[in-house]
């Protein structure tokens, strides 16, 4: 096995990976056009007879995860939930949200089921909720990796799916899923 990790502002993973899938993350990072006002992540890998850094685009980075993910990798760390999303949301889940995940679910209901860009999700942060968060999609990524690992991937997409807002896959938008939608709501009133 080899170790995957995906550092920059705001985000830090690490996976094991299959040399297969390491082969494919090396891949996806060598081909990557760096644009230099772009934000950036750094993608290392590293096992018996490898040793593989670089700087990509955030937009690389995703998609390095993405490899990760559905390449059969396993996190490194053990979850503490993996039944989350079984049957509705983990008793602890309100208890375990950071003041930034709570506040881009709560932007994410305020759109009513659009999808929003990141860059008008983290506006909407800074400007609504006063809070400090980078203007790179990072910020976004650092908010649902959390999720992710606070869960599963499989939890996290039903609760805040996402896609490319266009073809250039420069920029990522999300929404609210309908599976949690209103138990969130509840769950956010009751807090509030």
């Amino acid at each position: 096995m080899t170790t995957m990790t995906i550092t920059g502002d705001g985000i830090s993973i690490k996976r094991e990976v299959s040399e297969e899938t390491a082969l494919e993350v090396m891949e996806v990072a060598m081909s990557d056009e760096m644009n230099d006002d772009a934000p950036t992540v750094t993608v290392a890998l590293s096992g018996e007879g490898m040793e593989f850094g670089r700087e990509v685009s955030e937009t690389a980075g995703v998609e390095a995860m993405d490899v990760a993910v559905h390449g059969g990798s396993r996190m490194v760390a053990e979850r503490e939930d993996e039944s989350a999303g079984a049957d509705g949301l983990p008793d602890d889940f309100f208890d375990r949200l950071s003041t930034r995940q709570r506040v881009m679910l709560e932007i994410l209901l305020e759109s009513d089921g659009e999808w929003m860009r990141g860059t008008d999700i983290r506006q909407k942060m800074r400007e609504d909720y006063d809070m400090d968060v980078g203007e790179g999609g990072r910020a976004t990524a650092g908010v649902i990796a959390g999720l992710t690992r606070k869960y599963n991937e499989e939890f996290r997409r039903e609760m805040i799916p996402g896609q490319w807002a266009d073809e250039t896959q420069q920029h990522a938008e999300f929404k609210i899923g309908e599976k949690y939608k209103e138990e969130i709501q509840r769950g956010l009133k009751e807090e509030g």
